[in-house]
């Protein structure tokens, strides 16, 4: 017969009833956890019947207002200061000579200032009038030459073939439909010169409560079967306060890229980046 310790024995009758306490208050937070994930799950699937009922252009429309509204421009201003960790990595690796850089969907204006800061020559534009002026004025307080235009990234580029060096879009997600998506690749691959390098940015598809997955996922694509309005619904589409996100599954994102004839020098896949190269 194991004889126990007389004092592991006695240290187990001292285990104070606060431990128990403590217990019962981790297991409690673990369950209302649980039950937040449920609630937000639904909570999500209202907002999300936006993008059935909305047409294409309407769900631009909505977006567009979100994006050029006074909220989000000051919200931009004051949170965009600089570039994440692998956003710098990835600009000190790929950006390392000067050269023209086209700056996509450049919002308030936060990587204009460090590609500027490069000693690159830098063009920056948005579909937000708002946005425009406040990533000028920026640029103007930081006495950097970079020059801004107002672009509808799903509309044509207003760029000559084969003027930039390099070109960075950190918000892919925001295109919609695919074949928009795609029609903006074969755009930027025709702006970018033999060579040159496309750092983009894009949200991949985890484990999202708001993005309709199994059983919602099912739900929504029998939806869109008899819904007169949005035809292009998608697998990934996401309305978050009234803008549209698409996430991206692995091999939905290579295939676009493939299509464009774009060749994939890095995938950054965890990150949500990928580097883009024009043979």
């Amino acid at each position: 017969m194991v004889q126990v310790p007389n004092d592991v024995t006695s240290s187990a009758r001292q285990i104070p009833f606060r431990y128990y306490v403590g217990c019962s208050l981790v297991a409690l937070t673990r369950l209302l956890r649980r039950v937040l994930d449920q609630i937000r799950r639904v909570v999500a699937l209202p907002e999300q019947l936006a993008l059935i009922i909305w047409t294409p252009r309407e769900i631009a429309r909505s977006s567009k207002a979100n994006w050029d509204s006074c909220s989000y421009v000051r919200g931009y201003a004051r949170l965009d200061q600089w570039l994440d960790a692998r956003e710098f990595a990835l600009v000190e690796r790929y950006f390392s000579k000067s050269g023209s850089v086209l700056n996509l969907a450049c919002g308030a204006g936060r990587e204009v200032l460090l590609l500027g800061r490069r000693g690159m020559s830098v063009i920056a534009c948005d579909w937000s009038p708002g946005m425009i002026a406040e990533a000028r004025r920026r640029a103007e307080d930081a006495k950097l030459p970079a020059r801004f235009a107002v672009a509808d990234l799903m509309q044509d580029l207003p760029y000559a073939e084969n003027a930039f060096d390099y070109l960075y879009l950190s918000g892919y997600g925001y295109l919609f439909p695919r074949w928009r998506r795609v029609r903006f690749l074969r755009q930027a691959y025709l702006v970018l010169k033999p060579g040159g390098v496309f750092i983009i940015a894009f949200p991949p598809a985890r484990e999202d409560p708001g993005i309709p997955a199994g059983p919602s996922e099912w739900l929504f694509m029998r939806l869109r079967r008899w819904a007169p309005f949005n035809r292009a619904y998608e697998p990934g589409d996401r309305c978050v306060g009234g803008t549209l996100v698409h996430y991206f599954r692995s091999a939905e994102l290579a295939g676009e890229f493939q299509e464009a004839e774009f060749l994939v020098k890095e995938w950054l896949w965890d990150e949500g980046y990928a580097v883009l190269v024009k043979l």
